[in-house]
């Protein structure tokens, strides 16, 4: 397993997102057909699972969470010294092909973001259908 993100100026590894359930499977694999290191929580064989243990998994695999259940995943976060970062999409139930959209962008930014050193590692990108956004640390 490769070291966490680097929270401090380091060599920074690109980029890894876990999918919660509420995002369709199918942008896990139009994202893996376009190169980002994305995995579905189906992948994982965590279907159904607590949050609790997606945002541990998330963890263990050094990966960004990118979910619509904002105030559980927030939570979660909130809760811990350390985490690898949210993307928070701020719309439950949008049609897959704005999700997929959303997605893109969520990483077009942090790739921005860890190109002028700065990653996700105790921080959230908010992210709204208008495709308006803010990063912001968590805890």
């Amino acid at each position: 397993m490769r070291a966490p993100i680097l929270a401090w100026g380091g060599r920074v590894n690109p980029p890894k997102l876990l999918l919660d359930e509420n995002l369709s499977p199918a942008i896990a694999v139009t994202l893996a057909q376009e190169g980002v290191d994305v995995a579905h929580v189906r992948d994982r064989g965590l279907l159904n699972a607590t949050d609790p243990i997606v945002f541990a998994r998330a963890f263990q695999e050094d990966r960004i969470v990118v979910t619509s259940n904002v105030g559980d995943f927030e939570q979660l976060a909130r809760g811990v010294q350390v985490h690898c970062g949210l993307v928070l999409l701020e719309s439950g139930g949008l049609p897959r092909a704005e999700q997929l959209r959303l997605v893109r962008q969520a990483f077009a930014l942090i790739v921005a973001e860890q190109s002028v050193g700065r990653d996700m590692v105790n921080r959230a990108l908010r992210i709204w259908p208008d495709s308006a956004y803010v990063f912001e640390p968590v805890p």
